[in-house]
């Protein structure tokens, strides 16, 4: 029987919810607190929040492979499952354990060698991004587009462009090199705090970019399919196809994929 695709991205949004739910009661009040690594946090209520959505997920497709940020560490990655459940619980930990209400629930199906549905839940400001791999992406059920305001070196100059900080290392010192010539080549760059989010955003006409060097498949499996079925363009840090990354992404309206790219491109090389 082949995938209801419409089925899986339902049952994803009711487990992003579900999943939100925990996280906006749980805000401000994160539980105990973690570091699995130099400025990367985890709390205690993203074992609480993951397993919901596992959950629900699993009450509807009970042989489906899990793979999800905070582990266990100790199972074996189910890479090989004909479904594949990618979660990412808390997207913008830091945020949520410091009580800034900007971060997100993602959940993605990846199925018969492609990501088919895909969810990204705002629970802060309830707004559900969703897109299937043939379907429209949605903002609460309405159509969204990135924003594409002009050509060529005007729409650079103009771009309002998202990042975040890797959390050490070359990579960091590389995206402060980048940061540094960007900001006085565009109209603004944020850090967004919610990778996630921050790709969202330029798939619903927000931002006009969104990069980052160091992410994994939980931060970016959801929003890159939204962005995708949004109109925008979605490359690793070299401009090649996302899926062989080395973490390293650029998310964009593709009006200035090349510019961004470019940019990039400069800064790693220095």
């Amino acid at each position: 029987m082949s995938l209801d695709v419409n089925n899986a991205l339902e049952v994803a949004a009711r487990a992003a919810q579900k999943g939100g739910e925990i996280a906006l009661a749980r805000l401000g009040n994160p539980g105990y607190v973690t570091w699995k690594g130099s400025r990367d946090v985890v709390c205690e209520s993203s074992f609480y929040i993951q397993n919901a959505i596992a959950a629900v997920i699993l009450a509807e497709y009970p042989n489906a492979g899990i793979l999800a940020e905070e582990g266990p560490e100790d199972a074996p990655v189910p890479v090989d499952a004909p479904e594949l459940w990618i979660i990412d619980p808390i997207c913008g930990s830091l945020n949520f354990v410091q009580g800034i209400p900007y971060f997100a629930v993602s959940v993605a199906l990846r199925a018969e060698g492609n990501i088919c549905a895909g969810v990204v839940f705002d629970p802060c400001h309830d707004e559900l991004f969703a897109a299937t791999l043939t379907g429209a992406a949605t903002r609460n059920g309405q159509r969204i587009y990135v924003q594409q305001i002009s050509e060529g070196i005007e729409a650079w100059s103009s771009a309002i462009v998202g990042t975040d900080w890797p959390h050490s290392g070359e990579p960091r010192d590389r995206a402060r090199l980048i940061l540094g010539m960007m900001s006085s080549q565009v109209n603004e760059c944020s850090i967004m705090g919610s990778p996630a989010l921050g790709i969202c955003n330029v798939a619903c006409g927000r931002l006009h970019a969104y990069w980052h060097l160091d992410l994994r498949i939980w931060d970016i499996a959801a929003a890159a399919l939204i962005l995708q079925r949004a109109g925008g363009v979605f490359t690793d840090a070299q401009g090649n196809s996302w899926l062989y990354s080395d973490g390293g992404y650029i998310a964009t309206n593709a009006v200035i994929h090349g510019w961004t790219l470019n940019c990039i491109q400069a800064g790693l090389r220095v």
